[in-house]
């Protein structure tokens, strides 16, 4: 198989991986990018979406992206669009690697001397009954559709999460004109008091803050029913979903037929390919996720000096400072070829200002009850269908983390590669053992992670 080689390579076209390769353009840069456009999943399908509607439906900062897409789109960086990554080989010398990714049909390879993952974020696992019937969705796919396809839910249809990205979409289907006929909120009652010693920290992203009250304040105009303090949810169903039913804090319970729920409960650094790299994890409590441990505010990784990661890869922050983080990793790559460690100080500003709502956001949206114990017959790893009942099972029988269940129950091992299970696993395992989360070792995924067809490494360059 043929390999090219380049100086640095760039995985993701979204805020951070847009901002990495416009500081590191002075440099030979390839974009790698799964989506057949720039933008990632904030900006995604802008140029497509310009053309037929109003960009005012999906709100300012979504406008904000045409200046990066275009500078991008008119550099001299080598962007490839629709191309799958799908493993990382590190030389010996740790001093680069060679990059794999399926493009135009066939396995393509290609050596860097840098690289800098900017995947993003992915949302977070919501196993409850009945969360594999047709029809049951997250809300951020729903958000695709809507800005790739002009689709939207079809009625009667159920919204019910919590968080920042929740609250947007929700004003993002009111603006074109579609309102849930019944809105599930699972906010935790007690965690704004939690949230309330973070707030003066906040206050430096003031702005953020100030948008996020304004969705809040307009969440349940228009709609039929909202429920507060939703702690359970269960999709019901034969072939497809037809009715939904939820029990609040205070022991409520109601019911609605329903033909789309979409659900959301935040999102967490996307890790799948850090994992395959084998790149040490760390469990932050604070947001309930695993991330990659990095050496530098520029996202550098200990053990793998040639690899930096920017943006929510690395940790949750918003596409400002998946910006900001991104021209930092794009300027120290572009440094360090050169021999030069320096940091840019006005990055480093605007970092700290986008970071500056985390901890408040965090404290006020922890992961929903409705989602943290599921029932023992809820499916949590949805390709080899094993439910919550056998994973604990597992435990008793002897399996101590997500690497050994995979021996008794092949939980983690379809083609998601455990990118939907690994974490729920992780935590069930913990639940089961008296153990805290980041205290059970995290799933290891092996390369290729996502599936490729015989057909398309026959086809690879020879």
């Amino acid at each position: 198989m043929k390999t090219e080689a380049t100086e640095v390579v760039i995985i993701g076209a979204g805020p951070a991986g847009l901002a990495a390769a416009k500081a590191a353009s002075n440099n030979e840069v390839v974009v790698l990018d799964e989506q057949a456009m720039p933008g990632g999943q904030i900006w995604r399908s802008l140029k497509q979406v310009e053309q037929r509607r109003d960009l005012s439906h999906f709100g300012n900062d979504y406008r904000r992206g045409l200046n990066p897409i275009n500078y991008f789109l008119s550099s001299n960086v080598d962007y490839r669009p629709d191309a799958r990554v799908i493993g990382v080989e590190e030389t010996e010398s740790k001093n680069g690697g060679i990059i794999l990714y399926l493009h135009n049909g066939s396995v393509k390879r290609i050596a860097a001397k840098r690289l800098i993952i900017a995947v993003g974020a992915q949302e977070r696992s919501m196993p409850f009954p009945g969360w594999t019937l047709p029809g049951v969705i997250t809300a951020g796919a729903a958000q695709i559709a809507l800005k790739t396809a002009d689709l939207v839910p079809k009625r009667p249809f159920i919204l019910a999460g919590q968080g920042p990205l929740f609250l947007l979409i929700l004003s993002q289907l009111k603006a074109v004109g579609i309102q849930p006929d019944v809105l599930l909120r699972l906010d935790h009652q007690n965690s704004i008091w939690k949230a309330i010693p973070h707030l003066p920290g906040a206050l430096a992203g003031a702005a953020d803050l100030a948008k996020g009250i304004a969705w809040r304040l307009n969440s349940s105009f228009g709609t039929k029913t909202s429920v507060k303090n939703v702690i359970s949810i269960e999709a019901h169903g034969k072939n497809h979903l037809e009715r939904v039913t939820w029990k609040t804090l205070r022991g409520k319970a109601g019911e609605c037929s329903a033909s789309t729920l979409l659900i959301h409960d935040g999102v967490v650094p996307n890790t799948q390919l850090l994992r395959s790299m084998r790149i040490p994890m760390w469990y932050d409590k604070s947001d309930a996720s695993w991330r990659p441990k990095l050496v530098s505010i520029a996202g550098q990784l200990a053990e793998n000096p040639w690899v930096f990661v920017a943006g929510d890869a690395s940790g949750i922050g918003g596409w400002k400072a998946a910006s900001a983080m991104g021209s930092l990793a794009g300027a120290a790559v572009s440094h360090s070829l050169k021999g030069d460690l320096s940091v840019n100080s006005e990055e480093l500003r605007k970092l700290g200002k986008a970071r500056a709502s985390r901890p408040f956001l965090n404290a006020l949206y922890p992961p929903a009850k409705a989602f943290t114990h599921p029932k023992d017959s809820t499916i949590v790893c949805r390709c080899e269908e094993v439910s919550a009942g056998e994973i604990r099972d597992a435990v008793k029988m002897g399996a101590q983390g997500p690497n050994q269940l995979k021996a008794f129950l092949r939980s983690g091992m379809g083609p998601c590669q455990g990118r939907i299970c690994a974490d729920m696993t992780a935590a069930i395992i913990a639940q089961s053992k008296g153990k805290k989360v980041g205290e059970v070792e995290p799933m290891r995924v092996r390369m290729p992670i996502s599936p490729v067809t015989l057909g398309e490494m026959a086809s690879s360059d020879d």
